[in-house]
């Protein structure tokens, strides 16, 4: 839909959202975007429990709703085209996290492209914050291995080395965008060659459009300053993991859920090989007991003789 059919349908539901919920927001939009989808609402604390889902379909003048807690799916109509709608998503989240989803949903091209430069130093960011990944874990289990460190947006910025002032406002131009993704000091231009893409950022690459951009176009085109980006003193990810276990004072939960995963690995290796020697003792009897039968034959065919 055009920008001003989505400006007005967005403000008009999330007026009437804004009086189910002590806490109601629309994420910014992205810079030069000049064709919408669908209309994402964020929002929390429900003034009424449980929330009353038809009485918020019927003040939207919704012709359809789809529950999928915690992301209500709301067709409101098209303005001036019958029989056409609007999908309305309203995602109600903790209180704790409603300005990080704010956050994260209103630049997400940005966490698209930032997501590339911090994976690799074992971040990972996601609609609930900042998170640490214990390699010795992840490679098992990706989702046992993250450590929650902040969903405190100006406090993630700053662990990246980028400017706060993109809370108050959003990018002028996807140019500007990029630069500012850029900036980020985990930035690395090796971590968008085209063919050593992992599996998540080929996915990005084929569905979201100024990733594609970003990967083909701007990074290549800025070539003399990305081979003195890549001649910079190297973090490693060790180093990045101590950096925020200290940062976000998370030492002791580290410590704890790194013993813990271990004792877990050692009572599953113990009981493994307890099920192996019982197969092999098992085996053994076995053909301990084949090998009696098969002795007792001879005997049993000398007496049937007699």
């Amino acid at each position: 839909m055009p920008p001003a059919v989505y400006r007005a349908v967005r403000e008009q539901c999330l007026e009437q959202v804004a009086s189910f919920f002590q806490r109601a927001a629309c994420p910014i939009e992205a810079p030069e975007k000049t064709n919408f989808g669908d209309i994402d609402l964020i929002v929390s604390e429900p003034k009424i429990m449980p929330l009353p889902v038809d009485s918020l379909a019927r003040a939207l003048n919704a012709e359809r709703t789809i529950q999928s807690q915690p992301t209500y799916c709301f067709a409101v109509p098209y303005p001036g085209r019958e029989g056409n709608y609007v999908q309305v998503d309203v995602h109600v989240c903790e209180s704790k996290f409603f300005d990080w989803e704010i956050f994260h949903q209103s630049h997400g091209d940005l966490w698209n492209l930032l997501g590339s430069s911090i994976r690799p130093f074992g971040l990972t960011a996601n609609n609930t914050g900042l998170h640490v990944r214990i390699p010795e874990i992840e490679n098992f289990n990706r989702k046992k291995s993250l450590i929650f460190l902040t969903a405190e947006s100006h406090t993630v910025l700053d662990f990246l080395h980028l400017d706060r002032a993109i809370l108050s406002r959003s990018f002028d131009a996807v140019e500007s965008m990029f630069e500012f993704a850029w900036s980020n000091r985990f930035f690395r231009p090796k971590a968008y060659i085209r063919p050593d893409l992992k599996a998540n950022d080929r996915k990005r690459l084929a569905q979201r459009e100024l990733y594609r951009r970003f990967v083909d176009d701007y990074v290549p085109s800025r070539n003399v300053r990305a081979q003195q980006i890549d001649d910079v003193v190297e973090l490693t990810r060790q180093e990045v993991l101590d950096e925020a276990l200290e940062t976000f004072n998370k030492r002791s939960e580290y410590r704890a859920r790194l013993q813990a995963w271990r004792e877990e690995r050692e009572e599953l290796a113990h009981k493994q090989a307890s099920r192996e020697w019982r197969k092999r003792k098992a085996a053994a009897d076995e053909a301990y007991t084949d090998a009696w039968v098969k002795s007792l034959k001879p005997s049993t065919q000398m007496n049937g003789l007699g």
